[in-house]
């Protein structure tokens, strides 16, 4: 009997919906001529009742095989409840997007990244493909079986023997306290943390304070202290007078309003629920005030991802400089780069010439940085809970000099000539769809630290 398959795609509205159709199409095609006995919806998932509809739809005629298309970023609530429901024998299918210097359009990537690390979660082991729409797609959607819990990172061996250097790292980052602003969207798993780990394992106090709060405070700046930050990013970021003074205004009171808490409140760095409230209750984007923040060393993690935060934050005390929490929006073969990305939160420091202002991409507000990253070797790091387990990721990269592959700030990344695999081993071995990374080498630096916490270290 032949094979069953079905298939699907889901996405978010946010992102070129007309774009993530007329791809979604062509791969339904393709995906019909390869297995003549597959069914699926139509029309891509976007809504809750779009999420009904196809559970309905798969119910009245189960497949032996799903193929998920992941049309655009999203969350990871639906894929997990289908997984629940129907099988875990589906491939998980991202798009690779043209790097043209201006909007990301559909994130796809990133959005694999991170349903892949919450199904690992949840039990299940999915495969996962990059589709190149430029190459015959037919020979690139197969259907593999399920990878069960294959291995795909390598354990480093932790150094303990330079224990005077291990003592200073970790009275560094002993004992920080974080401001968790709000809670972490619904869907984001990979921004999962437990309190009490966080204070046993790595040393780390919470702090809950609500957006309202972040918002009330905001508001409340004096003219005076408003026009300062205004005179202030006037110094070093160009084109801030074409954008909307009344929205960008509110941005740069962000900033202040997230010095005012850190300081009224003894942290060390943050995470922030960066969206959708700051766009549709407070009117602005947060992600330059957050920018500002990772200046200072204050990592300022979005999606309020405490985990993120924290590795940001070991960066900073280890080296000295400015980390940065970032997305892998697009790995290719065809000259063994990645690109690492972020609407525009990166410091100032990490800008390759001249900084522009910018809007958000898909909610049109100011403030964001505008550059490409500079080139330089940088240090990868993630604590991370993959497949619920604590654990630090720790890779030596570089990052060319090359034009910006988005609008935001990114950089293009190499690993060398085993790029693409490696990346998406990455994905495969379901780390977060955040990393955190500095410049310099400091893998030593991390493995002594994670000797000391007795936390296992992976790397590629």
């Amino acid at each position: 009997m032949k094979l069953k398959v079905g298939y699907f795609g889901i996405g978010r509205l946010t992102f070129d919906t007309g774009l993530a159709e007329k791809y979604f199409q062509l791969i339904s095609k393709k995906i019909n001529l390869k297995y003549k006995n597959s069914i699926g919806i139509e029309k891509i998932v976007y809504t809750e009742t779009d999420v009904k509809n196809l559970i309905k739809f798969f119910k009245k005629k189960p497949c032996d095989y799903y193929i998920a298309i992941q049309t655009t970023f999203t969350d990871a609530k639906f894929i997990v409840e289908f997984s629940k429901i129907f099988s875990e024998k589906f491939l998980l299918l991202a798009i690779q997007e043209n790097r043209t210097g201006k909007r990301l359009r559909l994130n796809s990537i990133c959005g694999l990244n991170l349903a892949s690390h919450a199904l690992q979660k949840n039990n299940f082991y999915p495969s996962l493909d990059i589709l190149d729409l430029k190459k015959d797609l037919k020979n690139q959607i197969q259907i593999k079986l399920p990878r069960r819990k294959k291995i795909f990172l390598k354990s480093l061996k932790l150094n303990k023997k330079y224990n005077k250097q291990a003592n200073e790292i970790y009275k560094k980052i002993n004992n920080q306290n974080l401001g968790l602003i709000g809670k972490r969207p619904e869907g984001f798993y990979t921004c999962d943390f437990n309190k009490s780990e966080l204070k046993e394992k790595l040393k780390v106090n919470i702090k809950n304070i609500s957006l309202s709060k972040l918002f009330d405070i905001s508001k409340n700046l004096s003219n005076k202290e408003l026009i300062n930050t205004k005179n202030n990013t006037k110094k070093y970021i160009s084109n801030l007078d074409k954008l909307n003074q009344k929205e960008l205004n509110k941005s740069l009171s962000l900033y202040n309003g997230l010095k005012i808490i850190k300081s009224k409140n003894n942290l060390d760095n943050l995470a922030v629920r960066c969206w959708p409230e700051t766009f549709t209750e407070y009117g602005c984007a947060i992600c330059a005030p957050m920018a500002m923040m990772n200046e200072e060393l204050v990592s300022s993690a979005c999606e309020a991802d405490v985990l993120g935060s924290v590795s940001c934050n070991i960066l900073n005390k280890i080296s000295n400089s400015p980390a940065l929490l970032v997305d892998i929006v697009d790995v290719r073969k065809s000259d063994q780069t990645a690109v690492f990305w972020h609407c525009g939160l990166a410091p100032k420091s990490m800008a390759d010439g001249k900084i522009k202002a910018g809007i958000h991409s898909n909610r049109l507000k100011p403030l964001l940085h505008e550059f490409a990253l500079k080139a330089g070797d940088i240090t990868i790091f993630r604590i991370s809970k993959t497949r619920n387990k604590l654990i630090f990721f720790v890779q030596k990269a570089k990052i060319l000099k090359r034009k910006k592959s988005f609008s935001g700030t990114s950089g293009v990344v190499t690993l060398g000539s085993s790029t693409y695999s490696k990346f998406k081993r990455l994905f495969e071995s379901g780390i977060e769809h955040h990393l955190g990374f500095t410049y310099g080498n400091f893998e030593k630096e991390i493995k002594l630290l994670a000797g000391k916490l007795n936390i296992p270290v992976y790397t590629l």
